[in-house]
């Protein structure tokens, strides 16, 4: 809904003759809207002020004044509007208000104080529509929502993270990752850790499927994991704290018999773990590294830390063939 403030302003034509009108009848008009804006009849209000600009240009310089307080009121009964919307929670009707509001500040330039609540409001309200757009696969108008807030809060950081999502949606991978690394950036900035796990999440599921579809499709009698491994590596690029990207390394690493790159992944990957049954899987695969390595105390320990299953069992019969581990 965009207010056709323009249209309102200089379409009122007054009944009789212009030229008859007087002063007082520009007061008069002056009064009637300062009562319908006391009486939150906002929309009313504007109205009789923007009949008070008609009355003021025909009587001429004896009501410059009460053209000036008409011009400084219309802003004002236009934000007024917005925050009953706002109280109500019903954003997407508030947001119109705002933007009329900032429109007539900024033609008349002499509320510069409204004029700054009303975009102050904005930039989050955009986010909030944006949003809503995105959960309900309104692409376009979700970008644009985020376009807007950007435009006028270029650090909300918010709006990048709701491009990211919706890039996301639309298999846009670079676009995504852009607008994500611009999100942790200014998330980072106001140590907002929430927002950037919050992303970080996102960008590990998003790889680690495409880790097990590749690793599900490694044939067992030839056992190549390149793209098992590529796979792994795009999603430490995206970020290097996903640990499941680093677990499906140690475990491809084992395979092929490079224990001690496998212990690095292994060792890396419990740093960003925090899953019991992932902890048990990293455990399970940095045992078995150390145990081929031939350090059997280091071994016993890891698959002492196994407790889920299903690797739990597999750890307890390796368990039993390290000497002294039990």
């Amino acid at each position: 809904m965009k207010l056709r403030v323009l249209a309102i302003l200089g379409g009122i034509l007054l009944a009789g003759s212009l030229s008859a009108q007087t002063l007082t009848d520009v007061i008069n008009e002056f009064n009637i809207g300062v009562e319908k804006l006391n009486n939150q009849e906002y929309e009313v209000s504007v109205e009789h002020f923007s009949q008070v600009l008609v009355l003021a240009e025909a009587v001429g310089d004896s009501a410059t004044d009460m053209r000036t307080q008409a011009e400084k009121l219309i802003p004002s009964a236009y934000y007024r509007q917005a925050t009953v919307f706002m109280k109500r929670k019903q954003y997407d009707n508030a947001i119109p208000y705002l933007e009329t509001t900032v429109e007539t500040a900024t033609l008349y330039g002499n509320n510069e104080e409204i004029k700054a609540k009303a975009m102050n409001y904005l930039p989050p309200l955009y986010v909030r529509e944006g949003n809503r757009a995105w959960k309900n696969k309104a692409f376009d108008d979700a970008h644009a929502n985020f376009d807007k807030a950007l435009a006028l809060k270029e650090s909300l950081y918010q709006a990048h993270q709701g491009k990211g999502m919706v890039f996301l949606e639309q298999d846009e991978t670079e676009m995504m990752l852009e607008e994500f690394k611009l999100a942790k950036e200014g998330a980072m900035a106001k140590n907002d850790t929430k927002t950037i796990s919050k992303i970080n999440g996102v960008v590990d599921s998003y790889y680690n499927k495409f880790i097990t579809e590749e690793l599900e499709m490694v044939d067992p009698e030839d056992n190549d994991y390149t793209y098992v491994i590529e796979a792994s590596e795009n999603a430490l690029a995206a970020n290097p704290e996903n640990s499941r990207a680093l677990y499906h390394l140690a475990l491809v690493r084992n395979k092929v018999i490079d224990y001690d790159a496998a212990v690095d992944y292994a060792l890396k990957a419990l740093q960003y773990e925090s899953e019991p049954v992932w902890i048990s899987a990293i455990n399970f695969e940095l045992g078995q590294a150390y145990q081929n390595s031939v350090e059997y105390d280091k071994a016993c320990e890891a698959f002492k830390n196994v407790i889920e299953e299903p690797f739990l069992t597999r750890a307890e019969k390796k368990m039993g063939s390290i000497p002294g581990c039990n």
